[in-house]
């Protein structure tokens, strides 16, 4: 039997939670991360790397959006970035990418999260 763990790297930025997240998100190996992924988001605004993740099935998108749920009770949220095209699509077709935004770098998904300081806004004009 082939190993499917999930292996998940928390890298705590200034303002939020990044999460690296690599390997088979579905029935057997995403809910042992569950609970982790609902302590973090419950603390800070949550950015998922999900680049790693080679297949998800519909455990794995269940745990996403239970994660992103769980943010918006405690008033955080979730972004994911490096979402594979096929997840995507599925994300789209099942209107998650409505509650869970898919970012194209953490920077968009910091954008979508938290709200911008006047300092974040000025380097962005370039002024």
């Amino acid at each position: 039997m082939k190993d499917t763990a999930v292996d998940m790297v928390v890298v705590e930025g200034e303002r939020h939670t990044g999460v690296l997240l690599s390997g088979e998100m579905d029935l057997v190996s995403a809910p042992p991360i569950r609970g982790h992924l609902y302590a973090l988001v419950s603390e800070r605004p949550l950015v998922l790397d999900v680049s790693g993740v080679s297949f998800f099935d519909a455990e794995g998108l269940r745990i996403v959006a239970a994660t992103a749920r769980r943010g918006l009770q405690c008033g955080t949220g979730v972004a994911l970035v490096g979402m594979r095209p096929f997840a995507a699509q599925m994300f789209r077709i099942l209107r998650m990418d409505e509650v869970v935004p898919l970012c194209s770098s953490t920077q968009e998904a910091l954008w979508c999260l938290l709200p911008p300081t006047d300092e974040d806004i000025a380097a962005w004009l370039g002024a």
